[in-house]
Order: C-alpha cells, then structure tokens, then sequence
C-alpha cells in the first residue's frame, strides 16, 4: 500500500511539472510577465507550484487513507475508541475511582445460570433418549449424596442398556448408601458377571455380604478382589478382620503375617497378630 501511494505521489508531481512546462511558452510570450535575462523564474510560479503540490499531496494521503479503511485525524479522544470497541469503562486519570467492565447482555432471561442438575434435565426433557444426560445425572446424584435420585437414575439405566456393567455397579453404591444391602448385592453381582476385572466391585460386594452378616460370601468376594490385586494392603487388612468376625483364628494370622511381609513396619496388623497369638 505504501509503495502505491508513492507511485501516485510521483505521477502527481510529474503531471504538474509537465503542465507547467506546457504553458511556459505561453508565459514567456506574454510582455508583462517576460523575466529578465539574468533572473530566475519568477516567485509566484514557485508558490502557485508548491500550492498545488500540497492540495494534490493531501488528495492522495486521503486516498491512501481510506483505502486502508481509515480516516483523517480528527479530535477523537483514544479513550473513548477504546470503550466503543471493548464495551467497557475506562480509568482516564488516576483521581478516577475503578471500573469494571460492564455485565454482559447474554445471560438466560431467568437471570441466573442453571445449576448442572437443570442442565441435564432440561436435556432429558428434550431427548428422552439422551443417555450420556442420565449418566451425568446419576453421577451428580452420587456426588451430592442424592442417593435416592441416584439409585433412580441407574435403575432405569440398567433398563435402557443392561449391557453396561458401570450402570450396575453405580446402582449397587447407591443401594449400598440406602443400606439396601441385599438389592445392592445383587446389583454388583450382575456388574461382575458383565466385567469382573475390576477389584474395587468385589470389595464392595464383600461389604454388602458383611452387613448382611454373611462372612463366608464376604470373604469370598474380598479373596476376589485379592486375586486381582494380592498385595493390595487394604484388601488384605479387610481379609483379616472378616476372619476376626468368623473365629477363623488361623486364617486371620496368615492374613495379618501377609500384611508384616509386605510392610514390616504396620503397627496396626502387629497388634491384631499379637491379640490372637495371645
């Protein structure tokens, strides 16, 4: 653009040279305005040259100007573009108090944003066959402790897509969290029949057999979990205190001497071991 504007510029100063030497003959034939020999061109022909020179040269700067979609300087505070174009108020001196920017118009016409349980109904309002909607829902549900909502998501999840072992397996937490102990069994069980790769199911399944009081169930789901994970601490300190509760003396010690071997240090499992040896 730049080098558009100077090849104008140029062009335009020729053009006025070559008309003023167009009309030189003319302005030598005329006797009143003939120089001297000896004299230079006369001053008037300099200032009508530098007149014209200015008016074509601001022609072109306005030209160039609006061709790079801008405008003459004009007294227009920066300040104030700057709020146009962003929207928002500006400190212009430091005895200014501080502004913030101002609130933005695109909010619901409610005025609130919706909580994320409004958003997922909402979803669900408009497709009722909105899986992934359900699934947050339920997991909310969970998060917040709604364990009934939770245990009515799931359920009907489990309905839609039997095939999902996680929708099982979260029906059997919220069942469990409802102390529904028999019904969250028999949730986990139907999760692990679908994938039983996954420790923690079998643990939960061992608690639910625990508080339903049936130890040997409780101990078998718990070794099943050990068979994933056999140096899982936690698992086997579960192990032990479910023989504990059985009078299974000699199982418990293997349990807690399985504990020492892998951390010596346990003071907890050291205790226990010495209870029973006791």
């Amino acid at each position: 653009m730049a080098f558009l504007g100077w090849t104008i510029i140029v062009f335009s100063i020729g053009g006025i040279f070559a008309l003023f030497l167009s009309k030189l003959p003319e302005t030598v034939s005329r006797p009143q305005f003939r120089p001297k020999a000896s004299s230079l061109p006369t001053a008037w022909v300099w200032q009508y040259l530098l007149k014209q020179s200015r008016l074509i040269l601001r022609k072109i700067w306005h030209f160039i100007l609006e061709a790079k979609d801008l405008s003459p300087a004009m007294d227009f505070h920066p300040v104030d573009k700057v709020k146009q174009a962003f929207k928002i108020r500006i400190r212009t001196s430091e005895r200014e108090q501080d502004w913030l920017p101002e609130v933005s118009n695109s909010l619901p016409d409610s005025g609130r944003a919706q909580s994320p349980e409004e958003v997922y109904l909402e979803t669900i309002k408009r497709d009722p066959q909105n899986r992934e909607a359900y699934e947050g829902l339920g997991r909310l549900y969970l998060q917040e402790k709604k364990f009934e909502d939770a245990a009515e998501t799931f359920d009907f999840l489990t309905k839609f897509d039997p095939s999902r072992d996680i929708y099982w397996s979260n029906l059997g937490l919220s069942l469990y969290s409802l102390k529904k102990f028999r019904e969250a069994a028999n949730a986990y069980e139907k999760a692990l029949n679908l994938n039983s790769k996954i420790p923690t199911r079998w643990i939960n399944l061992g608690l639910c057999f625990a508080a339903m009081e049936d130890l040997g169930k409780a101990v078998t789901a718990v070794r099943g979990a050990l068979n994933l994970d056999r140096r899982n601490l936690h698992y086997l300190t579960l192990l032990a205190d479910l023989y504990i509760q059985a009078g299974n003396g000699i199982k418990a010690e293997q349990a807690l001497e399985q504990i020492l071997e892998i951390e010596p240090t346990s003071r907890a499992a050291r205790e226990k071991l010495m209870k029973l040896k006791i």
